[in-house]
Protein backbone atom coordinates (compact mmCIF):
# COMPACT_ATOMS: atom_id res chain seq x y z
CA UNK A 1 0.00 0.00 0.00
CA UNK A 2 1.29 3.49 -0.54
CA UNK A 3 2.53 5.56 2.32
CA UNK A 4 0.64 7.62 2.57
CA UNK A 5 -2.94 6.72 3.81
CA UNK A 6 -5.27 3.78 3.01
CA UNK A 7 -6.12 3.30 0.05
CA UNK A 8 -9.49 5.35 -1.21
CA UNK A 9 -12.42 3.68 -4.06
CA UNK A 10 -11.88 5.58 -7.22
CA UNK A 11 -8.72 7.69 -6.04
CA UNK A 12 -7.15 8.47 -9.12
CA UNK A 13 -3.22 8.44 -7.15
CA UNK A 14 -3.43 4.47 -7.21
CA UNK A 15 -1.08 2.86 -8.16
CA UNK A 16 -0.37 -0.82 -9.95
CA UNK A 17 1.28 -1.78 -6.83
CA UNK A 18 -1.57 -0.96 -4.63
CA UNK A 19 -4.46 -2.60 -6.48
CA UNK A 20 -1.37 -5.74 -6.16
CA UNK A 21 -1.91 -5.39 -2.41
CA UNK A 22 -5.71 -5.33 -2.77
CA UNK A 23 -5.95 -8.08 -5.24
CA UNK A 24 -3.63 -11.03 -4.28
CA UNK A 25 -4.81 -10.76 -0.47
CA UNK A 26 -8.50 -10.76 -1.75
CA UNK A 27 -7.72 -14.12 -3.21
CA UNK A 28 -8.20 -15.16 0.18
CA UNK A 29 -10.28 -12.31 1.73
CA UNK A 30 -13.12 -11.57 -0.97
CA UNK A 31 -14.04 -8.66 1.21
CA UNK A 32 -11.23 -7.41 0.09
CA UNK A 33 -12.41 -7.26 -3.36
CA UNK A 34 -15.46 -4.42 -2.60
CA UNK A 35 -12.48 -1.88 -2.90
CA UNK A 36 -11.17 -2.75 -6.42
CA UNK A 37 -15.07 -2.97 -7.47
CA UNK A 38 -15.58 0.65 -6.00
CA UNK A 39 -12.27 1.83 -8.25
CA UNK A 40 -13.13 0.15 -11.94
CA UNK A 41 -17.22 -0.17 -11.61
CA UNK A 42 -17.30 3.24 -13.35
CA UNK A 43 -14.64 3.26 -15.65
CA UNK A 44 -15.95 -0.49 -16.50
CA UNK A 45 -19.76 0.48 -16.91
CA UNK A 46 -18.49 3.67 -18.69
CA UNK A 47 -16.46 1.99 -21.53
CA UNK A 48 -19.03 -0.75 -21.91
CA UNK A 49 -21.59 1.68 -22.56
CA UNK A 50 -19.60 3.48 -25.28
CA UNK A 51 -19.17 -0.12 -26.23
CA UNK A 52 -23.18 -0.89 -26.53
CA UNK A 53 -24.79 1.71 -26.55
CA UNK A 54 -27.54 0.39 -24.02
CA UNK A 55 -27.58 1.03 -20.33
CA UNK A 56 -29.08 -1.53 -19.38
CA UNK A 57 -27.21 -4.39 -21.33
CA UNK A 58 -23.58 -1.75 -20.24
CA UNK A 59 -25.26 -2.83 -16.66
CA UNK A 60 -25.94 -6.18 -16.90
CA UNK A 61 -22.24 -6.76 -18.81
CA UNK A 62 -20.76 -4.79 -15.80
CA UNK A 63 -21.89 -7.23 -13.48
CA UNK A 64 -21.04 -9.92 -15.39
CA UNK A 65 -17.47 -8.53 -16.27
CA UNK A 66 -17.30 -8.26 -11.90
CA UNK A 67 -18.92 -11.49 -11.16
CA UNK A 68 -16.18 -12.64 -13.47
CA UNK A 69 -13.22 -11.44 -12.04
CA UNK A 70 -14.39 -12.19 -8.44
CA UNK A 71 -15.09 -16.08 -9.62
CA UNK A 72 -12.00 -15.67 -11.25
CA UNK A 73 -9.43 -13.87 -8.60
CA UNK A 74 -8.17 -16.77 -7.18
CA UNK A 75 -6.37 -17.51 -10.28
CA UNK A 76 -5.54 -14.03 -10.67
CA UNK A 77 -1.61 -13.38 -10.75
CA UNK A 78 -0.16 -9.71 -10.85
CA UNK A 79 1.64 -9.72 -14.16
CA UNK A 80 0.68 -6.19 -15.20
CA UNK A 81 -2.19 -4.13 -13.38
CA UNK A 82 -5.88 -5.12 -12.01
CA UNK A 83 -7.01 -2.51 -14.52
CA UNK A 84 -5.69 -4.58 -17.34
CA UNK A 85 -7.04 -8.13 -16.52
CA UNK A 86 -10.12 -6.62 -15.31
CA UNK A 87 -10.92 -4.74 -19.01
CA UNK A 88 -9.34 -7.27 -20.47
CA UNK A 89 -12.91 -9.38 -19.08
CA UNK A 90 -14.75 -6.32 -20.30
CA UNK A 91 -13.48 -6.70 -23.92
CA UNK A 92 -14.17 -10.39 -23.77
CA UNK A 93 -17.93 -9.72 -22.32
CA UNK A 94 -18.30 -7.26 -24.88
CA UNK A 95 -17.13 -9.53 -27.99
CA UNK A 96 -19.48 -12.12 -26.56
CA UNK A 97 -22.61 -9.86 -26.32
CA UNK A 98 -22.43 -8.63 -30.08
CA UNK A 99 -21.22 -12.63 -30.93
CA UNK A 100 -24.80 -13.76 -29.55
CA UNK A 101 -27.09 -10.62 -31.13
CA UNK A 102 -25.31 -11.19 -33.73
CA UNK A 103 -25.25 -7.06 -34.60
CA UNK A 104 -21.95 -4.22 -34.05
CA UNK A 105 -22.74 -0.97 -32.73
CA UNK A 106 -21.20 2.03 -33.98
CA UNK A 107 -20.20 4.63 -31.70
CA UNK A 108 -22.40 6.87 -30.14
CA UNK A 109 -22.12 10.80 -31.36
CA UNK A 110 -20.06 12.80 -28.78
CA UNK A 111 -22.39 14.78 -26.88
CA UNK A 112 -22.37 18.28 -26.81
CA UNK A 113 -21.71 19.41 -22.95
CA UNK A 114 -21.89 22.94 -24.04
CA UNK A 115 -24.96 25.25 -24.59
CA UNK A 116 -24.27 27.66 -27.54
CA UNK A 117 -26.22 30.51 -27.77
CA UNK A 118 -26.23 31.52 -31.79
CA UNK A 119 -27.37 28.66 -33.76
CA UNK A 120 -25.00 29.01 -36.67
CA UNK A 121 -22.29 28.15 -34.18
CA UNK A 122 -24.15 25.41 -33.00
CA UNK A 123 -24.86 23.97 -36.71
CA UNK A 124 -21.19 24.38 -37.17
CA UNK A 125 -20.54 22.94 -33.98
CA UNK A 126 -22.36 19.64 -34.50
CA UNK A 127 -21.59 19.17 -37.93
CA UNK A 128 -17.92 19.13 -36.84
CA UNK A 129 -18.87 16.53 -34.04
CA UNK A 130 -20.41 14.49 -36.52
CA UNK A 131 -17.39 14.70 -38.82
CA UNK A 132 -15.29 13.56 -36.18
CA UNK A 133 -17.60 10.75 -35.05
CA UNK A 134 -17.43 9.64 -38.51
CA UNK A 135 -13.52 9.34 -38.61
CA UNK A 136 -13.27 8.03 -35.51
CA UNK A 137 -16.08 5.44 -36.29
CA UNK A 138 -14.05 4.76 -39.21
CA UNK A 139 -10.65 3.88 -37.26
CA UNK A 140 -9.72 0.29 -37.34
CA UNK A 141 -11.09 -1.29 -34.41
CA UNK A 142 -7.35 -1.20 -32.36
CA UNK A 143 -7.13 2.09 -33.03
CA UNK A 144 -10.55 2.82 -31.80
CA UNK A 145 -10.36 0.60 -28.94
CA UNK A 146 -7.55 3.03 -27.83
CA UNK A 147 -9.92 6.21 -27.69
CA UNK A 148 -12.38 4.17 -25.76
CA UNK A 149 -10.11 2.88 -23.12
CA UNK A 150 -8.52 6.39 -22.95
CA UNK A 151 -11.41 8.61 -23.27
CA UNK A 152 -14.18 6.87 -22.48
CA UNK A 153 -13.38 4.27 -19.81
CA UNK A 154 -10.62 7.25 -18.33
CA UNK A 155 -7.81 4.35 -18.10
CA UNK A 156 -4.15 6.06 -17.59
CA UNK A 157 -1.29 5.29 -20.38
CA UNK A 158 0.43 2.47 -18.15
CA UNK A 159 -2.77 1.06 -17.63
CA UNK A 160 -3.73 1.12 -21.70
CA UNK A 161 -0.19 -0.25 -22.15
CA UNK A 162 -0.58 -2.84 -20.21
CA UNK A 163 -3.76 -4.12 -21.58
CA UNK A 164 -2.66 -3.68 -25.11
CA UNK A 165 1.15 -5.10 -24.33
CA UNK A 166 2.76 -2.21 -24.84
CA UNK A 167 5.02 -0.08 -23.07
CA UNK A 168 3.54 3.31 -21.50
CA UNK A 169 5.63 5.30 -23.78
CA UNK A 170 5.07 3.62 -26.79
CA UNK A 171 1.08 4.17 -25.97
CA UNK A 172 1.45 7.75 -25.34
CA UNK A 173 2.77 8.12 -28.59
CA UNK A 174 0.43 5.93 -30.65
CA UNK A 175 -2.83 7.86 -29.31
CA UNK A 176 -0.55 11.29 -29.54
CA UNK A 177 -0.06 10.51 -33.32
CA UNK A 178 -3.71 8.93 -33.64
CA UNK A 179 -5.20 12.05 -32.45
CA UNK A 180 -2.78 14.36 -34.82
CA UNK A 181 -3.80 12.05 -37.64
CA UNK A 182 -7.55 13.05 -36.77
CA UNK A 183 -6.52 16.74 -36.26
CA UNK A 184 -4.89 16.85 -39.88
CA UNK A 185 -8.09 15.00 -41.25
CA UNK A 186 -10.35 17.27 -39.69
CA UNK A 187 -8.41 20.92 -41.05
CA UNK A 188 -8.25 19.20 -44.26
CA UNK A 189 -11.89 18.26 -44.85
CA UNK A 190 -12.89 22.11 -43.58
CA UNK A 191 -10.63 23.91 -45.74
Amino acid sequence: MTDSGPIVANDPAWTAEDEADLALPARRTPALFKKLYLRWVSPVYRYLLHQVGDTSVAEDLTSQVFLTAFEQLPRYRHRGTFAAWVFTIARNKARDHFRQSGRQVSMDAIADAAIRPDLLGEIIHADRLNHLDELIRALPEGELEMIRLRYVAELSLAEIGALVHRSEEATRKAISRLLARLQRQMEDDHE
